[in-house]
């Protein structure tokens, strides 16, 4: 072989190798992005407080990071947070149910708001904390712009007590649906204390998004008895595991069941209703709080 052959011969063999490393990284990639496009975790800190990782954008649930202390309101926070606030690294956007509790926000919490570019809650919320928070009514949709697309964030009902209480402005609390191209359908109750209201908000989810991948239902049967004589304020552990027979997610994520003395149940007796109810299988086990687990 001469010279000219041999750098031609030479030449096609490093562009074949070329071609095939090439091939194989293109493919490498594609599937981390696509790994990435569909992974979806959850960390609980404490509380209702939980950051969502969804479609490339960081999410926190109801702002709660102080250590604990009692509050003017009577209300007590008897466990500090799993991450403090210089721990829990980027966030995209807030979901506040509510403003009014200290339990869904608490003075640190606050203090987070003012450094998160986009907060939705309640009309009330807005009213209160200022522009820098967007109040939703129900139904209505908010664009959360990602990395990785858009999230469509829907305001849904929720009801901060029994069926049949108007509880005015103190119980004005808001759930909200997470949907979109890429996005696992998500829907976030807030402190919604009513199985009725979850099972319309759930038909009316399938109807206009399909099935619902994860449900994250605030429990605890949050009571004091200052308000409506010690009735649950939020979903009760059976109520919860109904409400998770009922819309049948891929997934339920249960928060809100510790830390703060007006939980009136726990993560064992809510588990122990989900056993009951045959829907145990769905229910993701948070603990340790601070651990993020992957729900896809």
């Amino acid at each position: 072989m001469n010279r000219s052959m041999f750098l031609r011969a030479a030449a096609a063999a490093v562009a074949a190798t070329a071609t095939v490393t090439l091939a194989v990284t293109g493919s490498a990639t594609a599937a981390a992005e696509k790994h990435y496009a569909a992974a979806f975790t959850v960390t609980h800190v404490g509380g209702p407080s939980t950051i969502l990782e969804i479609a490339g954008s960081r999410i926190l649930l109801d702002p709660t990071f102080d250590e604990p202390k009692r509050y003017p309101s009577g209300l007590e926070k008897t466990q500090g947070p799993a991450l403090d606030v210089d721990e829990i690294g980027r966030i995209d956007a807030v979901l506040l149910s509510h403003d009014q509790h200290d339990d869904n926000l608490d003075d640190t919490g606050r203090e987070l708001l003012k450094r998160v570019p986009v907060v939705f809650s309640t009309p009330g919320a807005e009213k209160r904390l200022g522009d820098h928070v967007t109040g939703m009514k129900s139904w209505t949709s908010q664009k959360l712009k990602t990395s990785r697309g858009t999230i469509k964030v829907t305001a849904v009902p929720a009801l901060h007590g029994p069926d049949g209480v108007d509880r005015g402005e103190d119980g004005e609390v808001t759930g909200f649906v997470l949907s979109g191209k890429g996005v696992p359908t998500t829907y976030i109750s807030g402190d919604n204390a009513s199985v009725k209201v979850a099972k319309a908000v759930g038909d009316r989810i399938k109807k206009q998004f399909g099935r619902i991948d994860t449900a994250i239902l605030f429990a605890g049967a949050a009571r004091t008895p200052a308000i409506l004589d010690n009735a649950p304020l939020t979903l009760t552990s059976k109520r919860a595991a109904l409400v998770a027979q009922y819309l049948n997610p891929r997934k339920v994520v249960a928060v809100h069941t510790d830390g703060w003395n007006i939980y009136s149940e726990d993560m064992k007796s809510l588990a122990k209703a989900f056993r009951e109810r045959g829907v145990a299988g769905k229910l993701v086990d948070l603990s340790p709080a601070g651990e993020e687990k992957t729900l896809s």
